[in-house]
């Protein structure tokens, strides 16, 4: 496919993944590791397989389809069959076992349901699947803590354990769709070298929140009016308002973990003013910069202070 500034897209076009190319260890029904990060495999990808993907002590932004949103410590996703999908923390240092990813062949468990009727949960599973699952609040981190038993058990001794990690997604009570339903009824393999640009355009704007439309475009070698229809083809939003809420993601965190002042943070962040830093980040977490310091300020003492009096939880 060309990739020339001037060759429209159609409607119907979207940005195709690069397919990761998996093996499952022989007379083992699924393959668990834990990877580091950066990591040549920690790109915008894909593959037939199922994958659970927990994260148990890192911050970044989440990419499922067409959801974008930050992570915490202790995010969980089940992404189904071909759904594209990828997990960045910007600017950090290398993060040795940043990523525990559990893969397994659903279609395949599924077909064999007669002879283990374990496997029907896939069944229940599926719908969901298709589209990611997010699972929220406390039944995150009690199934991530079975998804890290699964990875010290040796080989051949964790299918219960599976098991167990696959009926805990289905009952967790708190979860949600990430991708949208328009997304997979018309996502397809087209474009592979331009969807690899806009991969990397967004990791450009990650590491520098402040970079411009153009300069984020002539980085990846495309044209500003292809860039900025293939940027939003691939996130669901324009260039402008990704950029800023990748600034404010910055800003928030900032002001949660660090004693900087709040202009500093302004611009740190990449905003050119404080103006429009005021006005940005209220829009997107309804509070000013100074009321969101205190309201982190407030929930980290909260958090800590119940410990340090009482040791155990009552």
């Amino acid at each position: 496919m060309r990739i020339a500034s001037d060759f429209p897209l159609t409607v119907s076009e979207t940005f195709t993944a690069t397919r990761e190319q998996i093996v499952l260890p022989g007379g083992t029904s699924y393959l668990i590791r834990r990877d580091d990060y950066p990591n040549p495999i920690c790109i915008w990808n894909y593959h037939p397989e199922w994958e659970i993907h927990f994260i148990p002590d890192a911050n970044g932004f989440a990419y499922v389809g067409d959801y974008i949103g930050p992570f915490k410590p202790g995010h969980l996703v089940l992404a189904g069959t071909n759904l594209p999908h990828n997990w960045i923390t910007p600017g950090a240092p290398p993060l040795p076992g940043r990523d525990v990813v559990l893969q397994f062949d659903a279609d395949a468990l599924m077909s064999v349901r007669a002879i283990c009727p374990e496997f029907e949960v896939l069944h229940r599973l599926k719908p969901m699947a298709e589209r990611g699952i997010e699972i929220i609040g406390a039944q995150a981190h009690e199934i991530g803590v079975r998804i890290l038993e699964l990875h010290a058990a040796k080989n051949g001794n964790g299918l219960g354990l599976f098991l167990e990690i696959l009926n805990a997604i289905e009952a967790a009570p708190q979860k949600r769709l990430l991708a949208s339903e328009h997304f997979i009824s018309v996502y397809n393999q087209l474009s592979d070298r331009r969807h690899r640009r806009i991969d990397q355009a967004i990791q450009i704007m990650q590491s520098n929140p402040g970079a411009q439309m153009h300069e984020v475009a002539e980085q990846v070698g495309l044209g500003a009016s292809a860039f900025s229809r293939a940027f939003r083809r691939l996130t669901g939003m324009n260039f402008s308002d990704y950029s800023r809420s990748v600034r404010v993601w910055r800003a928030r965190t900032l002001l949660s973990e660090s004693e900087m002042p709040i202009t500093d943070i302004c611009f740190e962040a990449g905003f050119n003013n404080l103006s429009n830093f005021n006005r940005y980040f209220r829009m997107e977490t309804g509070l000013t910069p100074r009321a969101y310091r205190k309201a982190a300020s407030i929930r980290a003492k909260s958090v800590i202070a119940p410990q340090s009096q009482h040791g155990t939880r009552p």
